[in-house]
């Protein structure tokens, strides 16, 4: 969906890690598959992704099936080739990772980076700890093939989250160690950013301004250098939003437009039960102090919480507009490896399919507490549709993603989905005292009614 929009933002992380193995005399090339096509039209790693030495391929949960595959192409293409993965989804299940490399490294990996691809460590799985992150050089984006195509340039102005939200992975591969960067270094980076022309950034960090005085000074000295960028964006929390006026007005003057909000559910109960240490009404009065200093508000939720009902959708949409909050994303709640939430529904037998390419948010893979999975599936698609209608912003193409790429890619999903409902339907009735041919009546109503609503 995003790319549909043209958004093409690449991973600092690796960047990162490439930059350092350049500047330790390495010739580097980085892939980044939001911008370059790294396979050919057979599926096959093309030639030029194929011409080095050692591959390092980081991983995220829903991607990492493909990353996969490619270190297998890699390994049968380059049998003596060193191959390496972490990233994300390697830190919760390194032992499967070990599966398709010669190594894996867990949580950060700058320090360790050059030892690994020098051979220096040779364990197989190995850990990196917290990292300075002052003492991290500049990322430089020309390693990456096809960078001139990058629409939005990320930056770190720190790493890491305090909070424990119990579906996200940050605080495990983090240690829940939140670092800012020191404010002169980031102010030469962003100023080097706008010199080379790199003027529209998105804050990468998981809670941008929690440091508010650091935030403050690196700001203030590129405002008093007369930078100002074309546009700027990053994602926070309420109450930092809220708790801070003054900063906003900050980065309106340096090119701020947009700050997106973990909003997460209008339910306190979910809020409460999530560990999101927000309340309905901080989170309105921070969408009112940035619309009133002029910056738009992003609101990301998600569905499937366990408080969530039938009119979870319609009161989401409703608090929206009523807050004139100016855009919105919706996610299914979906349980990431190595977090506490996947812990606590592999525990409950709730998790339903543990094929990693579904885990993007955009599927259901456990059973919700108040819905059934196609419910809740059906839910997230309304969800979009029934705040961008048609003639609002957005609207067509929101429309265009589902009838021309979603349905189409997931009709074997979908019906899997009803095929469970079935089940659960037909155990339930079986159970019952209702006479045999009131149950098949019963059925084929259903039946017939989900495959109505799922073809729309």
């Amino acid at each position: 969906m995003y790319k549909l929009g043209g958004i093409r933002i690449p991973n600092v992380g690796v960047v990162y890690l490439g930059t350092i193995l350049r500047n330790a005399g390495h010739e580097v090339r980085i892939f980044d598959e939001n911008l370059a096509r790294a396979v050919d039209w057979k599926g096959n790693l093309r030639k030029e992704v194929l011409d080095a030495d050692a591959f390092g391929i980081s991983l995220l949960t829903p991607s990492s099936y493909r990353g996969y595959i490619y270190a297998d192409q890699i390994r049968k293409a380059k049998p003596g080739a060193k191959i390496v993965i972490g990233g994300m989804h390697a830190t919760a299940m390194p032992e499967e990772a070990a599966q398709h490399a010669d190594q894996v490294v867990t949580k950060e990996a700058e320090d360790i980076v050059v030892k690994i691809f020098e051979g220096e460590i040779t364990d197989k799985i190995v850990t990196g700890h917290p990292v300075d992150i002052d003492s991290l050089p500049f990322p430089d984006f020309n390693l990456l093939a096809d960078f001139e195509r990058i629409t939005l340039f990320p930056i770190s102005a720190s790493r890491g989250c305090p909070y424990n939200c119990p579906f996200c992975q940050v605080p495990s591969a983090f240690e829940r160690n939140y670092r800012a960067r020191d404010p002169k270094s980031l102010e030469e980076e962003l100023a080097m950013r706008w010199e080379n022309g790199h003027r529209v950034l998105f804050f990468n960090d998981d809670l941008f301004g929690l440091n508010a005085q650091k935030t403050n000074d690196f700001m203030e000295g590129l405002v008093r250098r007369g930078i100002r960028f074309d546009g700027i964006s990053a994602e926070t929390r309420a109450g930092i939003i809220k708790n801070n006026p003054d900063l906003l007005r900050l980065m309106k003057r340096l090119g701020f437009y947009k700050i997106h909000v973990g909003i997460e559910s209008v339910n306190e109960e979910n809020l409460k039960a999530y560990n999101k240490k927000q309340t309905i009404s901080e989170i309105a009065e921070a969408v009112k102090v940035a619309n009133r200093e002029g910056i738009s508000i992003n609101g990301m939720f998600i569905l499937g919480m366990d408080n969530d009902d039938a009119d979870t959708v319609q009161r989401t949409v409703d608090f929206i507009r009523n807050l004139y909050i100016d855009t919105a994303t919706f996610s299914i709640l979906y349980p990431i490896p190595g977090t506490p939430l996947f812990n606590a529904l592999e525990q409950e037998g709730r998790i339903i399919s543990k094929d990693w390419s579904l885990y993007d948010g955009t599927h259901v893979v456990f059973k919700p507490k108040n819905l059934s999975p196609i419910h809740l599936q059906k839910m997230w698609v309304s969800a979009w549709k029934t705040l961008y209608t048609w003639y609002t912003k957005y609207g067509l193409a929101n429309r265009g993603f589902f009838r021309l790429f979603w349905y189409p890619k997931n009709k074997e999903y979908v019906r899997a989905l009803i095929e469970n409902k079935l089940s659960s339907m037909k155990s339930m009735l079986m159970k019952s005292r209702v006479p045999t041919n009131l149950r098949l009546n019963m059925m084929e109503t259903f039946v017939e009614r989900v495959l109505t609503n799922s073809s729309r």
